[in-house]
């Protein structure tokens, strides 16, 4: 028998990236130098502009919809990374970052998550191919992000292949749980898994069984409402719909799908509950065409939404009825506040996204309020570039802290000092001044041990890579001819019940469940159900009893 024996190669990937860069630092949104470097995946603009022409060259596109929101969780991350720098966490060592924009787009994620993986200390950014990477020393040695859980998902497989730690602050579908097919993904929020019994507990305890459900059409979405799904069968709720809007704004079906959902919903008239899973920009197109046609519903907010400031400050959004979401804990954050409020005086030679954000108060100076947000979500890099002249800008210190979503920034916050604790327990007896002191999956090791005290409770990640930190059950009401998101109650994933601060606080729970949403009314004493031809179980007739047969309690089954 012949003896084979496998001399390997190694295969080198350039990532020479053109186009709207000239070259792959041109395609670093924000950095800074540092012993030790962190890279960052944020969503900060909506879409990706695709092409017109054909043939469709593989080369990065602009992108347009600047997002305030996540632009706010890349300056949480600089500014946690500056607090650990100021600080004597890391004794000497300093951290780095590389903050890139994925607009919410696998693809451009993907060309990030490559440079990331390119070799250490080379004039080139190449990616070596190899069957082992125990001693391969990458530009980076942990990954914040993404935001959006499709996003991770691609890059996580990618990053896996040398166990690269990922940490999200915000990517939150349960699949991601899943450590055999995502092995180096952590994450400083819940899975999805405990949002969703959440969701299905509160519509219960409503007594609600009759609701439609709108989600976005990807990964994220469908595996949101398959959870979701599940939970609601096991609490007696029945989905009387279903509506899947695409994931891209520039999917041409994209308006025409909104259209149906909302007809859908006018239709179902018996459905005042809708649970919606959808990405910000989303729920605006939708709910800008519920408004205009005139529709009140209970809407349940997941964690992409529910807090957006955007959204609440809509003109008119008091009459789409009323919203309950579910949040992200969030803890005291006033040292991020104080940072915004000297942002002006930050250099922005290697921060695009602030050169950016500065470009847009120029042109959207004369606006106010809802339209100044809109107008700085609306305009794309180029169109801006081309209009920023002879502008005058003026600093709005109060706009950006108006517009923190407070439990993604403390996630964010929390994914970078989980990073920092996880790297000081590799330098305890290392010189880390060196990029090759450690290796990209003995840090993973660490990271999985690391306990971090945050508002004197101490918090780790779980055997499923994932920090249960508890939901804040949130209510839109209207104080003083504006919409305020206020916080109704605490949800306990662990115990699965709903904690609220005081009666006045309860009181607004049990004031929505005088809102009716039921396929059937509950059946009186003396009579029994009688299932219909529909599929669903929560629709009924109510027949009165049999000769010598009674009920004396209401919904009781024939």
């Amino acid at each position: 028998m012949a003896l084979f024996s496998l001399v390997l190669i190694p295969f080198v990937i350039s990532t020479d990236i053109a186009s709207a860069c000239q070259n792959t630092d041109d395609f670093v949104g924000a950095s800074s130098p540092g012993d030790i470097v962190i890279g960052g995946l944020f969503a900060v603009h909506s879409e990706m502009l695709h092409p017109e022409e054909h043939p469709i060259k593989p080369v990065i596109q602009n992108c347009a919809g600047f997002e305030i929101q996540i632009f706010l969780q890349t300056l949480a991350m600089i500014h946690a990374i500056e607090m650990i720098n100021n600080s004597t966490l890391l004794s000497g060592v300093t951290l780095g970052y590389e903050i890139y924009d994925t607009c919410a787009e696998v693809t451009k994620a993907m060309a990030s998550a490559l440079r990331f993986l390119s070799k250490s200390n080379t004039s080139k950014d190449i990616v070596e191919f190899k069957c082992n990477y125990s001693d391969y020393v990458p530009r980076i040695k942990a990954v914040t992000g993404a935001s959006y859980s499709e996003v991770s998902m691609a890059v996580s497989r990618l990053l896996a292949l040398q166990l690269i730690p990922q940490v999200s602050p915000a990517s939150s579908a349960e699949i991601l749980s899943d450590k055999i097919r995502f092995p180096s993904f952590l994450r400083t929020i819940p899975s999805d898994f405990h949002q969703t019994r959440a969701m299905s507990h509160l519509i219960w305890e409503s007594g609600w069984n009759w609701i439609g459900v709108i989600a976005t059409d990807d990964d994220n979405g469908r595996f949101a409402l398959e959870s979701f799904g599940v939970q609601a069968m096991a609490n007696s709720v029945c989905i009387a719909f279903k509506e899947m809007l695409p994931a891209y704004l520039s999917d041409n079906t994209f308006h025409t799908k909104v259209d149906r959902a909302i007809e859908k919903i006018v239709k179902e008239t018996r459905v005042n509950v809708i649970v919606v899973f959808m990405r910000q920009f989303h729920v605006l197109k939708l709910f800008k065409k519920a408004i205009e046609r005139n529709v009140k519903k209970i809407w349940i907010a997941s964690d992409n939404w529910s807090t957006a400031v955007k959204i609440s400050t809509m003109p008119n959004i008091r009459k789409l009825g009323t919203v309950v979401g579910f949040g992200f804990k969030n803890k005291d954050i006033s040292t991020f506040q104080d940072f915004l409020r000297n942002l002006h005086e930050k250099p922005t030679e290697n921060n695009k996204f602030l050169r950016e954000y500065i470009m847009l108060l120029s042109v959207c100076a004369h606006l106010d309020n809802y339209d100044f947000q809109m107008c700085i979500s609306g305009q794309s890099q180029y169109d801006l570039m081309q209009n920023v002249e002879n502008k005058h800008q003026i600093w709005r210190d109060d706009f950006l802290n108006a517009n923190i979503e407070p439990g993604f920034i403390h996630s964010t916050i929390l994914a970078v000092y989980a990073i920092a604790h996880a790297i000081k327990g590799q330098c305890k007896d290392r010189n880390c001044k060196d990029p090759s002191a450690f290796t990209p999956w003995e840090l993973l090791e660490e990271l999985k041990k690391v306990t971090i005290i945050d508002d004197d409770k101490e918090i780790k990640f779980d055997s499923k890579g994932d920090m249960s930190t508890g939901y804040d059950v949130l209510l839109w009401k209207e104080v003083d001819g504006r919409m305020e998101i206020t916080t109704m109650a605490e949800y306990d994933p662990e115990n699965g019940y709903f904690i609220f601060e005081d009666e006045e606080k309860k009181k607004e729970f049990l004031d929505l469940k005088k809102v009716p949403s039921t396929c059937s009314q509950h059946c009186r004493p003396g009579q029994m159900k009688k299932v219909t031809e529909s599929p669903h179980t929560c629709c009924y007739e109510c027949v009165y009893c049999p000769e010598n047969h009674y009920s004396n309690r209401t919904g009781k089954e024939l």
